[in-house]
């Protein structure tokens, strides 16, 4: 790790003294943080959650605008994954927010959540994919004092009280215990160097604040978790050398399960298990099965996704949407991404399965029987397959009447991965009684060119039998409803009578796998996946394409670009 990027992470107060103390010089602040331009051509080329809203919230990431969009740019390219990122290969990757409240929790055997990280700073939003992406995860001022003062209230609730203090360590010694805390805080055991100099710190707390076991502690659970070696994540090496077992320890721990490797995990690296890769998968396989792991994969689909924008719909021309049914929304959405990884489904069940949760607001939506708890697993009949063809979807793009534009360049971005150019907020005039919803857009796009109407339109106007609040209708102004239309898939174009049937045809095609695979690999390596991916993620779709979600996690485990270092921008 250079020495600038360790420095941003002593700026102020006892840090500076507690880092000093374990021999971390420092130098100029350095952040890998796209400038406003930067974000701005991101958002244009679809690296944001999908492109739900990647196009920023006058697209209708709150769902409120009711405006359509105007498509600029695009050609051929279009019907291929498109892999525009622009990686920088840190290998001193920093914890997220939530891997950080993790695993300080199981560093210090919290048997309770305290939410130490709810109000650290957030990392800026829709300039990536994902927010465990390298791009955006650096510590400026803010991120500094948010890791100094949770680490202040972490060391003061574990050693608060003798039953929390003899919970995290039961001996007496200092050196003893700044081995058990350090293995688990660094994830490796401590070096000779660093055992004496928190041995140093130790004392340095009894000093500072009265002789006693926790007081000393205390210092040293700071001190550490202010440390790079537990906030950063590190690959450091030659390119092209397999990870040690203790870095692929926690890159498979925080990956699968949002946190620090448990002792277990570190014992197994110590005994040289994870060196082979039929070990490693052996571990990935047990660590799927873990509640940890359905939680990780919910937030991967929620952020892909764009479910924290349910929560903002507002549709001040539909009288009839009660913006009381945003929760349910998102309750419904997370439910259903865990039924898809928990029963052992992948894409394609995702795209397909005409079952969903239905909550008591979102029932009558849906033409379905009263529901007498909060959400219920239902069969949701055949005119409805998949997660785009569910209410939180349908009932997010639109107004008074549904968008099929932004549910098109939703579906184009996210299923697909081919970036229609930029797209420009306009708000849709209103339909004349004469036209259907469609005709009117129709019309109204025509200056829009190939893009809206090849790559665009199709895919919205086959999903114009659900109204704006995703109820299923047969007539719009009494007029019959078109779902027809074709889309240039990778593998040619293909026509289709409605949604239902265009996820089936997207189910199977080979480019939707192929950027289901990217972003799992994104989310993955936490870093954006380019032209060079492009065969890593071919091969990944071939198993999305006939295996679920966890086969195709074992496929990434297995290559080498999960298990070797790769070379960071100089």
């Amino acid at each position: 790790m250079s020495a600038e990027a360790r420095c941003d992470l002593a700026r102020t107060g006892l840090g500076i003294l507690l880092l000093s103390l374990i021999g971390i010089a420092c130098g100029k602040t350095s952040q890998n943080v796209p400038s406003t331009g930067q974000q701005a051509g991101n958002h244009a080329g679809g690296n944001g959650p999908g492109g739900v809203a990647s196009a920023g919230s006058s697209l209708g990431g709150s769902g409120s605008t009711g405006t359509g969009a105007t498509g600029t740019g695009g050609n051929e390219q279009l019907s291929r994954v498109d892999l525009p990122g622009v990686p920088i290969y840190t290998r001193v990757q920093r914890l997220t927010n939530t891997q950080w409240e993790n695993a300080v929790a199981d560093i210090l055997l919290f048997r309770e959540p305290h939410a130490l990280a709810a109000q650290f700073t957030r990392p800026p939003r829709w300039v990536t994919a994902f927010d465990n992406n390298e791009r955006i995860l650096f510590v400026d001022s803010e991120s500094f004092v948010d890791f100094e003062s949770g680490a202040e209230a972490a060391a003061a609730l574990a050693t608060g009280s003798t039953p929390a203090l003899a919970a995290l360590y039961k001996g007496d010694d200092a050196l003893g215990f700044v081995r058990t805390l350090g293995r688990r805080a660094f994830r490796r055991p401590l070096t000779v160097s660093e055992e004496t100099k928190y041995e140093g710190v130790f004392a340095l707390g009894e000093r500072l604040y009265g002789a006693g076991f926790a007081n000393g502690a205390a210092l040293v659970i700071r001190a550490m978790l202010q440390s790079p070696h537990f906030l950063y994540r590190t690959e450091l090496g030659p390119e092209g050398d397999p990870l040690n077992p203790y870095e692929l320890a926690s890159k498979l721990s925080f990956w699968l399960l949002g946190t620090t490797p448990s002792d277990a995990l570190l014992d197994a690296a110590a005994a040289g298990k994870l060196a082979s890769e039929d070990e490693l998968v052996a571990i990935a396989r047990q660590m799927l099965e873990e509640p940890r792991a359905a939680a990780v994969m919910r937030d991967f689909h929620s952020q892909l996704l764009g479910v924290e924008g349910l929560q903002n719909i507002r549709k001040e021309r539909q009288p009839e949407y009660d913006a009381a049914i945003n929760p349910e929304l998102e309750l419904a959405s997370k439910a259903f991404f865990d039924f898809i990884f928990s029963s052992n489904f992948g894409l394609r069940e995702l795209l397909t399965s005409t079952q969903a949760y239905v909550g008591p607001r979102l029932a009558p939506l849906y033409g379905a029987k009263p529901v007498a708890g909060d959400l219920e697993l239902r069969d949701i009949g055949p005119s409805r397959k998949g997660y785009f063809m569910q209410i939180p979807f349908l009932v997010r793009w639109g107004e008074a009447e549904p968008n099929p534009l932004q549910r098109g360049w939703s579906l184009t971005n996210t299923v697909l991965c081919a970036s229609p150019g930029s797209i420009e907020s306009v708000p849709l005039p209103a339909v004349p009684p004469d036209r259907t919803n469609r005709q009117s857009i129709t019309a109204y796009t025509e200056g829009c060119g190939g893009v809206c109407h090849r790559y665009i339109e199709p895919l919205g106007f086959a999903l114009e039998n659900f109204d704006s609040l995703g109820r299923e209708r047969e007539l719009d102004h009494g007029l019959p409803i078109d779902t027809t239309a074709s889309f240039p898939f990778a593998e040619g174009v293909a026509q289709f009578a409605d949604g239902a049937e265009l996820m089936t045809i997207i189910s199977r095609s080979a480019q939707a796998h192929t950027c289901y695979s990217k972003h799992v690999t994104s989310y993955a390596l936490g870093r954006d996946v380019v032209e060079s991916d492009r065969p890593l993620l071919e091969s990944l779709a071939k198993v999305s394409l006939s295996h679920s979600l966890k086969d195709l996690v074992i496929a990434l485990v297995r290559d080498p670009a999960f298990r070797t270092r790769k070379a960071g921008v100089p």
